[in-house]
């Protein structure tokens, strides 16, 4: 059976951080969303058609392959961990794979949360989803790039921990600060955690070369 090498799996880590944060980009970047009849049948390539059809794609992508790349690290280096490290990076892919499955279901929701109830009863599921996730990432990416930081592993360490940390400096400073947010969306909070992606990524690609 095929296995992959750590450097594949390391570049599709790198992509998947990459595609979070397109995901992210504020869908009126893309032009004016139509408005009136245009809603029920956007045409190609309208913001509205990118923000239906393309980000749910990209949102959910990136979800898998940041999972993959957290399960291939934890495969990789489970090892060479301290027990408390080893259970925090359980909890961390727990949290990255319930964030999965709630990305999953905010993309099958698409714009019909209001008029599905299905949809609608999805959406609330994916919000509880998300918010477990966060519980469960958050300690769990600070206590594994933690351990890694006291190994001598800086790059992933610092990775581990900086995106996790600077995304929630920046929700605090956007509050304290009183910064709209209509502009630019949730890519100030995104693009620190996707760059950790793809630093998580080169780890793999770069380490397979070191022999680790």
């Amino acid at each position: 059976m095929w296995t992959p090498s750590d450097r594949v799996v390391g570049a599709v880590t790198a992509l998947g951080g990459l595609l979070a944060i397109v995901a992210t980009v504020p869908t009126r970047w893309y032009g004016p969303r139509p408005t009136d009849s245009y809603v029920f049948d956007p045409p190609r390539f309208s913001a509205l058609w990118v923000e239906r059809t393309v980000v749910p794609v990209l949102a959910v992508a990136a979800a898998l392959l940041i999972l993959t790349g957290l399960l291939w690290v934890f495969r990789r280096d489970r090892a060479r961990m301290a027990r408390w490290q080893r259970w925090f990076a359980v909890v961390c892919v727990i949290g990255a794979a319930v964030g999965t499955l709630s990305t999953m279901l905010f993309a099958s929701v698409g714009g019909r949360a209001l008029a599905d109830p299905t949809a609608a009863l999805n959406a609330l599921l994916g919000v509880g989803l998300a918010l477990l996730a966060l519980l469960l990432l958050f300690p769990g990416l600070l206590a594994w790039g933690a351990g890694y930081l006291r190994s001598g592993r800086q790059r992933l360490g610092a990775a581990l921990v900086g995106g996790p940390v600077v995304a929630v400096a920046v929700v605090a400073a956007s509050i304290a600060l009183d910064f709209g947010a209509d502009s630019v969306g949730a890519l100030p909070v995104v693009v620190p955690v996707g760059v950790a992606v793809v630093v998580v990524g080169y780890d793999l690609w770069a380490r397979e070369d070191a022999g680790v």
